[in-house]
């Protein structure tokens, strides 16, 4: 980073460093100030399960360097970090974020002006858990134990965060990849699941929502109440824009399973019903169960992921890589959107300044 002065030293801004290795070799070379002197944008988002992280960096490309001599192979990788100085006051110095490691899967270019986007999705080490098709059927094993056997195979590991583990008396693999049917293995559970690199984690929302608040997001009022307690989060009170949305469609007020078992057809059923949801309709599941106790999980899961959705918001904000999936946030001041919300989605993105934009939902409450 060139020091020129008190001035540059003291100035805000971010700036990227990026690896790149070609498709087959493992040397990798440092192209951060090639990419700086024709760089647009650069776009990334962590999102909380079931939708790999991604990233797209945008070129000015009116020389077609990009589309010719410097095109890139899909399949090679991009390990990119984000640097920023002094990004919330002037004493703060040097901060780095290290975005991941990503596979382009698509390059697309557009004029005029004649622009390139090299998307990227998230790597997964060299493991055929995306690409390779099988077909195997699996009968009595936990879910555990069927995901952690398939983290195996990949060569990478299995993080598990669930109180519950399931069994699973017959499942078929049926022309998928490992990653589409443990996707689906997990999802059927009430589940979720993260890919990161050299990792697949495996957790509990309902537990992740327990946990404290970082951040304060609050709506200013015209007094101010003095007789409020002073917080330990981070209070946020300047946003670009925001929204918040509460839907009724498509909610329910409890969850039905019914299941017939074995040769015999016995019948494991069981219901449960939200907290403080006095009417509305019943959603009605016919999955694999082993007993009243798995339906009762199952039935709890299985409201939860229909519901879960039912008040969501979004802002906008000045760039803070503080903000991942997963975090959790206290809305304020908003009325009846106050509450206790997880970040579903971060965005960050930089060219010609630094946002992010983040996607929440309000936590469900007792279940």
């Amino acid at each position: 980073m060139p020091e020129t002065g008190k001035e540059k030293l003291l100035s805000r801004r971010a700036w990227l460093a990026v690896k790149y290795t070609k498709k087959g070799e493992t040397e990798s070379k440092d192209i951060s100030e090639d990419l700086a002197k024709y760089l647009i944008s650069v776009d990334f988002t962590d999102n909380l399960s079931d939708t790999v992280d991604d990233l797209t960096i945008t070129l000015e490309d009116r020389a077609k360097l990009w589309q010719a001599d410097w095109y890139p192979d899909t399949g090679s990788k991009l390990d990119v970090t984000v640097y920023t100085l002094n990004k919330e006051n002037l004493d703060e110095g040097q901060k780095d974020y290290h975005v991941g490691e990503f596979e382009i899967d698509q390059i697309e270019v557009t004029g005029s002006p004649s622009t390139v986007q090299l998307k990227a999705v998230s790597v997964v080490s060299e493991s055929t858990l995306r690409g390779v098709k099988k077909n195997r059927t699996w009968d009595n094993i936990s879910i555990w134990k069927c995901a952690d056997d398939i983290a195996k195979e990949n060569g990478i590991a299995c993080e598990w965060y669930c109180t519950d583990n399931p069994n699973l008396d017959h499942v078929e693999q049926s022309d998928e990849s490992d990653l589409e049917f443990l996707r689906k293995v997990v999802k059927d559970a009430g589940f979720c699941l993260k890919i990161a690199t050299d990792k697949i984690i495996i957790f509990d929302e309902e537990s992740q929502e327990k946990g404290k608040e970082t951040f304060i997001f609050s709506r200013p009022v015209a007094e101010k109440d003095d007789t409020q307690e002073e917080n330990e989060q981070e209070k946020i009170d300047k946003f670009f824009s925001y929204k918040a949305v509460a839907k009724t469609r498509d909610t329910y007020k409890a969850c039905h399973v019914k299941y017939k078992k074995g040769k015999e057809k016995k019948i494991i059923e069981a219901t449960f019903t939200a907290p403080n949801k006095t009417d509305g309709k019943t959603l009605e599941i016919n999955e694999q169960v082993e007993n009243v106790a798995e339906a009762e999980r199952l039935a709890r899961k299985k409201l939860r992921e229909k519901n879960k959705d039912e008040v969501t918001s979004s802002f906008t904000l000045y760039g803070n890589l503080n903000f991942s999936a997963g975090l959790l946030v206290k809305l304020e001041n908003f009325g009846k959107f106050d509450g206790k919300y997880i970040i579903t989605k971060a965005n960050h993105k930089l060219g010609g300044g630094y946002i992010t934009s983040l996607d929440l939902r309000r936590c469900l409450d007792g279940y």
